[in-house]
Formats: structure tokens, sequence, C-alpha cells
């Protein structure tokens, strides 16, 4: 059904012709958008969606079974639109119940964050979670939902080896909750995998973040110190 809307939009005429001379059985335009706006769009993490990821990952072989979890945060505009089919409004803070939340669930959101499956032995990229808050999650709002999201997809087959995360403040801060240390001492780039105590998962910064951090670094201070001590 998807694949038939994805190819009206590509081409709406090519669609129609096919459909109208019968050459390939189409369905009508308006049967897809009704069977779409059947599904359940929402935050959090989808049960019925990890079911199906179970399955996909029952075919795939152990190295393709291997992958990392990626995080990263989106700024979005501020705004409040009312679904007319559920009476709901959307726009507003959505963790579903992942998180204790502090503030009111009437503050609108202006963050996105995004969790997403990267396979390392194929050219596989899937978002698994979207939650929406207003200002960055912190650090062990954060560090909750990557537990989970690591649990879910253990469960579903996937072996997860990797969390990669930019370097901003909070993202640091769930480093700290989860045992990462960055520094020269005591340095620790991994933490134990809450599915299998008998694998660690290993934590990367995003290689175009620390670019961007020494970029700044050099722009701020005009020279780049590795080491405390270190002239």
């Amino acid at each position: 059904m998807m694949l038939c809307q994805l190819f009206q939009i590509r081409s709406p005429s090519g669609y129609k012709f096919l459909r109208e001379q019968n050459i390939i059985p189409l369905p009508c335009v308006n049967t897809i958008r009704k069977h779409l706006l059947a599904i359940k769009i929402g935050c959090g993490f989808d049960i019925n969606f990890f079911k199906l990821f179970k399955k996909k990952f029952s075919v795939k072989t152990e190295y393709q079974k291997k992958g990392i979890l990626v995080l990263d945060e989106i700024f979005l505009r501020s705004s409040i639109a009312v679904n007319s089919r559920t009476l709901t409004y959307s726009g507003l803070e959505d963790f579903s119940d992942e998180v204790q939340e502090d503030c009111k669930k009437a503050d609108k959101a202006d963050h996105r964050l995004v969790l997403m499956w990267q396979s390392l032995a194929e050219n596989c990229t899937q978002p698994i979670a979207v939650f929406t808050s207003k200002g960055p999650v912190k650090g062990i709002d954060l560090a909750k939902l990557v537990i989970k999201a690591i649990m879910l997809l253990e469960d579903a087959g996937g072996q997860v080896v990797g969390l990669t995360s930019d370097g901003a403040s909070t993202k640091r801060s769930m480093w700290k909750e989860l045992g990462i240390c960055p520094s020269i001492e005591g340095f620790k780039n991994h933490f134990e995998n809450p599915f299998d105590n008998t694998r660690k998962v290993f934590v990367f910064a995003d290689v175009p973040h620390l670019m961007k951090t020494i970029r700044n670094r050099l722009n701020t201070n005009k020279q780049l110190r590795i080491h405390p001590s270190k002239p």
C-alpha cells in the first residue's frame, strides 16, 4: 500500500494510466488514503513495529544482525494543530509515558529526538522511535530511552554493538549515566549490554560534530590543547 502511494506521488499520470488501462491492479487513491489514515502514528516505541522488525531479522545473517543505535535531536518550530480524526492536539511534548515528565503536557514541543538502527553489514537504516520535548531531553532520560531501545532491538533479533551521538551537554550527561568516561584519565568507551551481559556496547561521538567542535575551538581560542598540562 505504501509503495502504491509512493508511485502515485512520483507519477500521478502514470499511476492513473496503469490503473485505468487495467495493466496493473492498482487501488484507488482514496482507498490508499483510507488505509494509511487507519495506521496509528505517534511518539514512542511501537511494539507492533518491533514484531515486524523481528521477522526481518529472522532472515538476516549473523553479521547483518549487528548494528549501531544512532540518536540525534533536531530543532522544531513550535506550533499546535488539531487532529480532527482523533480530536487530539499535535505539537505538544510527547514521551509516550516512557519517562517521567516534570513539566506540564500542555507545553509546546520545540525539539524532536530520533532513535535509529544502522546495520554494519548492509545498507539498512531504520528509524525506530521519535519523541518530542520542550528543550533538549535530559541526560538521565536519554539513558533510559537508550536502554529500552537496546532491549527492544536485541529482543527483536538485532545485536547492538555501538551507540553514536553528538557531543552536546545532554549527550555527555547521558554518557556519564551509562558509565562512559571520555577523558584520558580513566578512559572508558563502553558499557555492559543490558540484554546480554557477556557483550559490550561501545559509545562513539559523531565525527562531523567532533570536527565542528574542533573548528569552534580553533575559531574561539586560536589554539587546540590536547592535554591541560601540555603547551
